[in-house]
């Protein structure tokens, strides 16, 4: 008797995929606020890229606004991985049998992987799903003067990237003060407000999906010129509002 206990006040166990950047170290302390479950932390290695001073810019306006030093390590395990694909992370995670998936700026995963968690693998995509899938989806929204089309997805993984079930899609609000290096931080924080609800929601079985969906064009990685263009163009559209 004591045994079953036991297994019914085992805490759920939800996973995050990810890379150490700032604005995922950010979703990494709000989750970490989730206190009825267990939190692992796989962070996948990344290629050493010089960086622009977009982006420069873009972690210092974060760096003020995020909080990054809150986690608790104890309450986390945190894995460092090559490949979310390999035998290994496969094995180790099959293991762990977790109740949750969550990808936020990772690469395509294998079907293998998704079996793992079924319906309850996530993805982050910072962009309006049906209009802009693939990378840099608010940049081309940008160079497309799609001004309205700015926002996050969350939403189901399958095998076809970025056409999933929706869970979550939301707009940001423009206004003048809006830059351009300020749009993946406030695309972020749609995640951030919404992760832990939809999260609570996975593990109760009560999420509520988009019931009819468009199919988004998808994108490649944004040019510089195309990329500079796009912020042009926003700046011009929030300085009359």
């Amino acid at each position: 008797m004591k045994k079953k206990l036991a297994l019914a006040s085992k805490k759920k166990l939800v996973i995050l995929f990810t890379t150490k950047t700032t604005h995922h170290l950010a979703l990494i302390n709000e989750i970490a606020k989730f206190k009825n479950i267990e939190f692992n932390i796989f962070y996948i290695k990344e290629k050493k890229i010089k960086k622009t001073n977009f982006l420069k810019k873009i972690d210092k306006f974060e760096k003020k606004f995020f909080s990054q030093n809150n986690i608790d390590m104890n309450l986390s395990k945190i894995y460092h991985i090559d490949n979310l694909n390999s035998k290994k992370t496969i094995s180790i995670i099959k293991k762990k049998k977790p109740n949750v998936g969550i990808l936020f700026g990772t690469k395509k995963v294998s079907l293998e992987f998704i079996n793992i968690f079924g319906k309850n693998l996530i993805n982050i995509h910072r962009g309006i799903m049906e209009k802009y899938r693939g990378l840099d989806s608010e940049y081309w929204a940008c160079f497309n003067k799609d001004f309205k089309s700015i926002g996050t997805t969350i939403h189901v993984v399958d095998t076809f990237l970025d056409k999933g079930k929706i869970i979550l899609q939301k707009k940001i609000k423009l206004n003048k003060l809006t830059k351009c290096y300020k749009l993946r931080y406030l695309t972020t924080m749609i995640a951030i407000e919404n992760i832990n609800k939809i999260i609570k929601k996975i593990l109760i079985g009560n999420v509520i999906y988009k019931k009819k969906q468009n199919i988004g064009k998808y994108y490649s990685s944004i040019s510089k010129n195309y990329l500079n263009k796009g912020c042009n163009y926003l700046h011009q559209y929030c300085k009359n509002l």
